[in-house]
């Protein structure tokens, strides 16, 4: 599980997203990156280190909206770190899924993480046909 603060998880997941760099330093090479966030095989949506987008809409961890390059993590607490390198953004969310109980579960019924998700991606594409129109 994710076990962090919002600032520190958009840290490591701008590492990612510079090929394993942050800050100066290099953390994990370019290629290591590369296959830990790369589908691999035809079934599934797993890279070797993370989830990855659903080619069919609907049925995926993240927005529709996100590209099939983007990867991230889901946790049982009802926490989501998303990466998107096409777009260069990451997507972090922190909850307690679980508060009262585990058996909580109006975050995932209501896809709350991937609704807001949407949104974000809405208002990305919204702010970048503005900014061709000026």
């Amino acid at each position: 599980g994710l076990f962090s603060n919002a600032n520190d998880m958009a840290k490591i997941m701008q590492m990612f997203l510079e090929g394993g760099s942050y800050g100066g330093d290099l953390y994990f090479e370019p290629h290591t990156v590369e296959m830990f966030s790369s589908k691999h095989g035809v079934k599934g949506r797993r890279a070797y280190g993370f989830d990855k987008p659903e080619p069919k809409a609907d049925s995926g961890p993240c927005a529709d909206q996100a590209p099939l390059s983007s990867f991230g993590h889901t946790g049982f607490t009802g926490t989501m770190a998303w990466a998107d390198p096409e777009n260069d953004m990451i997507y972090i969310f922190l909850s307690n899924r679980v508060y009262p109980d585990s058996q909580n579960f109006k975050l995932v019924r209501n896809n709350i993480r991937t609704r807001i998700q949407e949104v974000i991606y809405l208002a990305l594409k919204k702010a970048k046909k503005n900014s061709k129109k000026g």
